[in-house]
């Protein structure tokens, strides 16, 4: 016999699953996002050095940092 505690406990268990899986979700669109937008500026940072244009305007005009910028130079060398 189930009694009225173990009712309530079953039920705590899984509002918070529910709970857990609900944060999990909105965790990775959160980081899906975050990725989505510096592969953006990834491609419009080698897009630009294709071009001939300045490490320092692509790095100001992406956002991304000089020697990340350096690299994306270097590996389009390659």
């Amino acid at each position: 016999m189930i009694t009225n505690i173990e009712r309530a406990l079953d039920e705590m268990q899984q509002q918070a699953l529910l709970e857990g899986e609900k944060r999990g979700k909105t965790e990775g669109k959160i980081e899906g996002k975050i990725e989505g937008k510096i592969e953006g500026k990834v491609e419009v940072a080698r897009t630009a050095l294709r071009e001939g244009l300045d490490i320092n305007v692509v790095c100001k005009t992406t956002g991304l940092s000089k020697e990340t910028v350096m690299v994306l130079k270097f590996i389009g060398q390659l």
